[in-house]
């Protein structure tokens, strides 16, 4: 057991997406009446398509396996990456807090797959605390990683990053978010990807200027 929790112990840590989701819930459930109306003309003109319910909730088993397969295969990533996630989401969080939104959402009265499963993300989660999305704040994340990061075969590279940008794309098209909400998540996960990425290379600096300076110092001789 030991040894199993020595090995794989660190893919634990995953467990920070339902904490993360449970801080997200409970802000939702307490927003206030005071919501700023997070919708431009140009999301009005933007049509409703409820075939892209599909992709949108492809979003969390999508990020569940992302996270999984990095802690299976680079643990030194996996760790970045979920440093970037968190620093992002929480960011988010303060963001619903001190600017909470709301988008209108159409009425969807159809009985097939497409339309139910719009009808279930509708009724188990509020059209509030819109600005950033997080949909769209982690999906780049995993472009970035998979862009910047990760060497992997060019078409699982491309098919990877057109299903994220897909995720991306439902947002405004099964009407969760609104193209500032887009905007935002993009902006929030390039903020906290170069935070982290500074901050690790500092880091990793000054360890390194400390390893060389010990290494330099002469043994001490005793008289």
């Amino acid at each position: 057991m030991r040894t199993i929790l020595s090995r794989w112990g660190h893919l634990l840590a995953i467990l920070c997406i339902p904490l993360q989701g449970l801080i997200y819930m409970f802000l939702g459930s307490t927003a206030g009446p005071e919501l700023f109306y997070n919708y431009a003309w140009i999301d009005t003109k933007i049509p409703f398509i409820k075939e892209f319910i599909i992709p949108y909730v492809s979003w969390m088993p999508i990020l569940y396996l992302s996270f999984l397969y990095l802690g299976l295969t680079n643990k030194p990533l996996f760790w970045r990456t979920l440093i970037i996630y968190n620093v992002g989401v929480m960011a988010a969080n303060v963001c619903f807090v001190v600017f909470p939104s709301y988008v209108p959402r159409p009425e969807v009265t159809g009985t097939d797959l497409s339309s139910m499963l719009v009808q279930f993300i509708y009724s188990n989660d509020a059209p509030v605390n819109c600005f950033p999305s997080v949909h769209c704040l982690t999906s780049y994340m995993l472009i970035i990683i998979l862009n910047r990061q990760m060497n992997v075969k060019p078409t699982v590279r491309i098919f990877a990053s057109i299903w994220l940008w897909l995720i991306i794309a439902s947002t405004v098209f099964v009407k969760q978010h609104s193209l500032l909400d887009v905007v935002g998540g993009i902006a929030f996960a390039e903020a906290a990807y170069w935070i982290v990425h500074i901050f690790a290379n500092r880091l990793a600096q000054t360890r390194k200027k400390s390893e060389q300076s010990l290494s330099a110092t002469p043994p001490s001789q005793n008289a």
